[in-house]
């Protein structure tokens, strides 16, 4: 039973990880126009910009792991 029900916390875990992703790009859209203002960046360039402590308006970002800032990024960049 404990298995199963850890497995269960698991999954919705794992399931519930894309809607976060998604809920999180709309702040990066709040200011950006990726067909804009990305254009010619590499994913590593837009990352590295988004970790930028100097642009206030990334502050938010710092509390974002490396993984979840990247899934962001590729996430958009696919649109």
């Amino acid at each position: 039973m404990t298995k199963r029900v850890t497995s269960l916390f698991l999954s919705s875990l794992l399931l519930g990880a894309p809607l976060a992703v998604a809920q999180d790009d709309a702040l990066c859209l709040d200011c950006h126009l990726p067909e804009e203002d990305w254009v010619g960046m590499s994913a590593e360039e837009i990352f590295a910009t988004a970790r930028d402590t100097e642009i206030k308006r990334h502050a938010d970002n710092q509390e974002l792991s490396d993984e979840e800032l990247k899934a962001m990024i590729a996430s958009l960049l696919e649109k």
